[in-house]
């Protein structure tokens, strides 16, 4: 293979990675067939990096981290480096003998075990028979109706003057500023945004905030935009973690309640959940329930079996003859 730096390699590859790694959650990677899982995607003398390295990676991650991890050539070039490093290492420990060593060996069969155990668990969820939900859910909506009511949803616009680049002090008065030329002209809030705000999403949203009640946003933030209520009104300075804001209500819509069939898939979704966690939970158990044998006096031993190793073998104290 022609020696590449690991962007190039990440541009090359950039298409087949995502391919195959943005799949569900406690599922098998979904692999093109006509792509081997040996093909080699970096090398670095004698070591390299195959798609099956980069899968077995993306298996370890939640299904709705994956596309935004993977869509992403700086995070894909760290990944395969971070890969080909402990490729070398590991190829350096073999070499050296260390994979003989008894403590590398014993820790190697952790991993494998642990790896092992995931790979029954995800399994076994796969080759769960889920009954038909649907009456089920049907039931759950007719006598529950109020836990699927639409909440209200509140807009507003806000300026934010950041503490990034201002002291608190500052920053406090130059939004009480702000504010004060809000309320008395509210009609010029969306000049006073693209003058003062230091959102960096204010090129994409021009400081207008959706749902601003939700716990989207952090406390003081939603709490403020709850208490507006008339088009137009300007709150008083608001403090987050961010700096401190100003916000001019927008608009609120009425809540709703849903019908049955907008809300199904949620439920049974959610049922589909509960099950699978109630069938893991019954499986594991059954497991932990089985007669155990041990040895009383070796459990005990552990209580002190390590703290004295660390005395023995820590270091004298400074002065010590």
């Amino acid at each position: 293979m022609v020696s590449m730096r690991p962007s190039f390699v990440v541009r090359i590859f950039l298409s087949v990675a995502l391919t195959l790694l943005v799949v569900p959650a406690h599922r098998a990677i979904a692999v093109d067939t006509s792509v081997a899982p040996s093909t080699v995607v970096a090398k670095q003398g004698d070591v390299s990096v195959t798609l099956q390295d980069i899968d077995v990676f993306a298996q370890t991650m939640p299904a709705e981290q994956r596309r935004g991890f993977f869509d992403n050539p700086t995070r894909l070039e760290d990944l395969i480096t971070t890969l080909l490093l402990k490729k070398r290492l590991a190829k350096e420990a073999r070499d050296i003998g260390l994979d003989h060593d008894p403590s590398v060996a014993a820790q190697m069969s952790i991993a494998a075990d642990s790896a092992l155990g995931t790979a029954r668990m995800q399994k076994f969820k796969q080759d769960l028979k889920y009954p038909d939900f649907s009456e089920l859910a049907r039931e759950d909506f007719i006598g529950h109706k109020e836990k699927y009511v639409v909440s209200p949803k509140i807009d507003v616009k806000h300026v934010l003057i950041s503490i990034k680049t201002h002291t608190k002090e500052e920053a406090q008065a130059l939004a009480e500023t702000v504010r004060q030329q809000a309320a008395a002209k509210p009609g010029d809030f969306d000049a006073l945004i693209e003058t003062y705000s230091e959102d960096p999403s204010k090129p994409e949203n021009h400081g207008l905030m959706k749902d601003a009640g939700s716990e989207r946003y952090v406390r003081a933030f939603s709490d403020a935009a709850k208490l507006l209520t008339k088009p137009g009104e300007i709150s008083p300075v608001v403090e987050t973690p961010f700096g401190y804001h100003v916000l001019q209500f927008v608009a609120k819509t009425a809540s709703t309640q849903p019908k049955f069939d907008d809300v199904k898939a949620q439920i049974v979704a959610r049922l589909q959940a509960d099950y699978t966690e109630k069938q893991v939970r019954g499986h594991t158990d059954a497991i932990r329930n089985l007669p155990i044998d041990a040895t009383p006096a070796l459990i005990e031993s552990l209580r002190t079996r390590y703290t004295d190793l660390d005395a023995a073998t820590a270091p004298a104290p400074s002065g010590a003859n």
